[in-house]
């Protein structure tokens, strides 16, 4: 004990001196870290208290490679929290809560996924298989006869999904359509889910309208025979008209940010606020949908990087296209859809705290999105080239309401009971910079590179230009693979190869999940129960 305790104390003189170059600080922070998970025991509370001066370092936080450091900081400290030691624990639990609402750049990012990670229990026994492979070819009208009657006259295509509305009750009847070069595995999952959430989650204290998978001898994936409207080609659907079929309420296709659903704003919070809700109560049994919204920080470049060009929130990049990507989100006034995104396997750890942290960020895109689609037509870059303000359509106070609401009830779906206490960022002046910038279409060009370009063919480089707004003529006569080319395709939360332009959008969402971790880590290891 009495050479641990100087151990400790010689790692913290080193990271606590004036002199100690960088290296030797995060030497000294990885070396406490192992003390603190061998000797729990010999740590003390003056530690913790020196800990969380040092994420606060102006001098380390300058540093280029400060993340490190501070993560090594952070891990000592949750490791100290898990040692269950009287007192201690306590007083470590209530530092890592504070250091979420106070630090900043890398400091909050090291504290946020520490906590982050911080082992929480989730249920691991939901498996779903996708090893159905029969693919039956089936007529339309048998499938119809299942829905009772339907009304072909009144058919529409959302996406690659074809509706019809049911002569019974508010249901319609989707085929959801297999794209060209999909696997049918995603089908297969949707379903699975389908049947899986109606098994087991149809009694929830909120409204979630669980579509019913339409079976035919066993089997849910289809070759349709005799589909009564085709669809578009640019839809690119299979050939051989693989499809799933279900029944949903006539609201599965309602989009939570549609002005038009909601004679006023309370209805809206009222679907965010559910929605909120079933996102973090699935997760906290170990459903993740994965896919509120689609983010990307480059579709662009979505064939060549490791990344597919996905969005990978904790780094803070340039968000690719945010109003587009909340033009179709998966969950609406019946609750969440799409549900193929539903995944389950290892989902925990910061993988989960990383889930947890992109539902919130999709849910605080929709909400400014809601104000921005009252005037769809209100964006881009006026004739002049400036930056369209469309600032007139939010309000602000309202905005603050939903987000504190929306978050909470999401707290509340995760950790099991109501948050209590300040939220653990700011939320007037998260609104008011998302008013600013999300109001205001700053940053609208994209940057088509050489070697994206290069990778195209001919057909493929002037179909991509066509739909960013080349005429026909200007897209067959544009030189490919000679120089970048700059379109203006945005809004985008960010210039071309940036960080977000809405940086306390990445602060909001990282705080909020880790808070949720931490409290639930606490609920889960009584008496610390949530801390202040």
């Amino acid at each position: 004990m009495e050479t641990a305790l100087q151990q400790i104390l010689f790692e913290e003189q080193t990271l606590n001196s004036m002199y100690a170059e960088f290296p030797a600080k995060y030497i000294a922070a990885c070396n406490l870290h192992a003390l603190a998970r061998s000797q729990p025991r010999s740590m003390r509370v003056d530690n913790i208290i020196s800990l969380e001066k040092l994420m606060h370092d102006p001098h380390v936080l300058r540093h280029r490679q400060s993340f490190f450091l501070f993560r090594e900081a952070a891990r000592t400290m949750t490791a100290i929290a898990m040692s269950n030691i009287p007192n201690l624990t306590e007083h470590t639990m209530a530092t890592l809560k504070r250091l979420l609402r106070t630090t900043s750049g890398n400091s909050h990012r090291a504290a946020t996924e520490a906590v982050g990670s911080l082992p929480v229990s989730i249920n691991q026994h939901f498996h779903h298989k996708t090893d159905e492979q029969i693919m039956p070819s089936v007529s339309f009208k048998k499938i119809a006869e299942r829905c009772g009657g339907i009304c072909i006259a009144k058919a529409v295509f959302t996406g690659r999904s074809l509706t019809f509305p049911c002569s019974s009750g508010n249901k319609i009847l989707v085929i959801k359509l297999a794209r060209q070069g999909d696997s049918p595995a995603h089908l297969f999952t949707e379903t699975y889910w389908m049947k899986y959430l109606r098994k087991y989650f149809s009694s929830l204290p909120v409204r979630f309208n669980i579509p019913e998978p339409l079976e035919l001898e066993g089997f849910s994936v289809f070759r349709i025979q005799d589909l009564p409207v085709a669809p578009p080609s640019d839809l690119h659907c299979h050939p051989e008209t693989i499809a799933i079929a279900f029944a949903a309420h006539s609201e599965y296709f309602a989009y939570a940010n549609e002005p038009y659903h909601y004679r006023q704003f309370s209805e809206l919070k009222e679907v965010m606020i559910r929605n909120g809700w079933l996102f973090s109560h699935l997760a906290s049994q170990g459903i993740i949908h994965t896919a509120p919204i689609p983010l990307f920080h480059n579709r662009v470049q979505s064939l060549r990087r490791e990344d597919n060009g996905l969005y990978d929130w904790p780094l803070a990049g340039r968000l690719d296209q945010w109003l587009a990507s909340c033009s179709h989100p998966n969950f609406g006034l019946s609750g969440i859809r799409d549900f193929e995104h539903f995944q389950t396997t290892e989902i925990y750890g910061g993988k989960l705290y990383w889930n947890l942290g992109a539902h919130i960020l999709s849910l605080l895109l929709i909400s400014a999105s809601y104000f921005r689609n009252r005037a769809k037509g209100v964006q881009g870059l006026s004739s002049d080239g400036k930056p369209i303000d469309a600032r007139y359509l939010f309000d602000e106070n309202n905005l603050i309401d939903l987000i504190r609401e929306t978050l909470t009830s999401y707290y509340k779906g995760f950790v099991g009971h109501d948050f209590s206490g300040a939220m653990p960022f700011d939320v007037k002046t998260l609104a008011s910079r998302m008013v600013e910038e999300m109001g205001v279409d700053h940053h609208m060009e994209e940057r088509l590179r050489q070697v994206d370009q290069q990778q195209m063919s001919a057909s493929e480089f002037r179909l991509f230009l066509e739909d960013r707004g080349y005429s026909v003529k200007q897209a067959a006569t544009a030189p490919k693979g000679e120089q970048d080319i700059i379109l203006h395709t945005g809004p985008h939360l960010g210039g071309f190869n940036k960080g977000i332009s809405i940086p306390e959008l990445i602060t909001a969402s990282a705080s909020m999940a880790a808070t949720c971790v931490l409290d639930r880590y606490a609920s889960e290891n009584s008496p610390l129960q949530a801390i202040h």
